[in-house]
């Protein structure tokens, strides 16, 4: 959104058209408030997988924090809007054994990747588990 902002700008400016100041200050000032919008979201929900879970932390002020070991998970699925597919962002869904809920993994980039790459490490967390529960 904030692209598009700036380039109908820069092609009104191009086309010698005069912005008027007010469209420009709100312009300008629509496009800050964006920019605090998305590092609010991005401080206030994030997740993080460590060697044996998945960490998910949700909320700014009243904190949320929930950690889901690797054996309660029991599968994914992407969820795609169209305007997401565009720019290759989407939300991933991780869902857990023992109950009916997910955990929602909002706007990440390349979900795909991330489902590949989070699902080799619960099978290899998997059978390092079980190489040791062997021995």
């Amino acid at each position: 959104m904030i692209l598009i902002i700036i380039g109908i700008l820069v092609y009104f400016n191009k086309m010698g058209l005069t912005i008027p100041t007010f469209t420009l200050i709100i312009s300008i000032g629509f496009i800050v408030l964006l920019i605090k919008f998305i590092e609010i979201h991005r401080i206030k929900d994030w997740w993080a997988i460590t060697d044996s879970a998945l960490i998910q932390s949700l909320g700014l002020l009243d904190k949320n924090v929930r950690e889901v070991g690797f054996s309660s998970i029991s599968d994914m699925d992407i969820h795609k809007p169209l305007f997401k597919r565009f720019l290759d962002y989407g939300d991933v869904n991780v869902r857990l054994f023992l109950n009916e809920t997910s955990i929602k993994v909002k706007d990440i980039n390349n979900p795909e990747r991330f489902v590949e790459n989070f699902q080799r490490i619960i099978s290899q967390n998997r059978s390092n588990r079980n190489a040791i529960g062997e021995k």
